[in-house]
């Protein structure tokens, strides 16, 4: 079996360029500041790790279960991926010209947080339609022909998902210093230049789906 490491290279880069803005850890990690701000670290690391693992769930079973669900019901890949192009380029100009979020005080409140640790800080505070939308789009633009080809392609992707979300465990266990670091205008600019990103790959994915779609109107 080749194995095209240059390939699986760029599909991961694509994959990280995704997920990384959609997910925002660091922007996130304000968020979920307030759910955490009354427990001890031990026990917010153990249920941030809990986030993370339920967030990994869902994200695997909708990068290895989403298109083939698309293909129950009739709907092309190539299709899914000109459409979820369009919608991640569309989500990044509007995280563009989004208002910088606040976080809602009233999460400081709860005195169960690990009833929180799924809905709403799993999903959709941090694997949220956005993510699965982009996870859907590029599970559709990995599909290949050939099973075990395509199977790594998806593990490629899940790689990805993994690196940002491990990305997303350390942001989350120490928000408090982050919020020190950063700054609320810190990470607003990051995620202003990370939406900006996130745009251009959506337009490139729509782009590749005409392609497919319209071989001829390209050349």
């Amino acid at each position: 079996m080749n194995l095209d490491i240059l390939e699986h290279a760029s599909l991961f880069a694509i994959s990280f360029g995704s997920l990384f803005p959609l997910v925002n850890p660091i922007g996130t990690a304000f968020i979920v500041q307030n759910f955490f701000s009354r427990v001890s670290f031990e026990q917010r690391k153990k249920m941030v790790l809990v986030v993370v693992f339920n967030s990994l769930v869902l994200g695997s079973g909708t990068i290895f279960l989403g298109s083939w669900c698309l293909k129950l019901m009739g709907v092309s890949t190539v299709v899914t991926q000109f459409a979820g192009g369009i919608l991640i380029a569309r989500m990044g100009l509007g995280m563009l010209d989004s208002k910088e979020q606040k976080s809602d005080n009233s999460a400081s409140q709860s005195e169960d947080v690990s009833q929180s640790l799924f809905y709403p800080i799993a999903f959709p505070l941090t694997v949220g339609p956005g993510a699965i939308s982009a996870l859907i789009t590029l599970s559709a633009h990995a599909h290949a022909d050939d099973f075990i080809q395509t199977s790594w392609r998806m593990a490629t992707i899940g790689l990805a998902l993994g690196v940002v979300l491990v990305i997303s465990y350390f942001c989350y266990v120490y928000a408090d210093v982050l919020i020190k670091k950063i700054g609320p205008t810190g990470s607003n600019v990051l995620s202003r230049l990370m939406s900006f990103l996130v745009f251009c790959i959506g337009l490139q994915m729509a782009i590749s789906g005409v392609k497919h779609l319209f071989p001829e109107l390209l050349k």
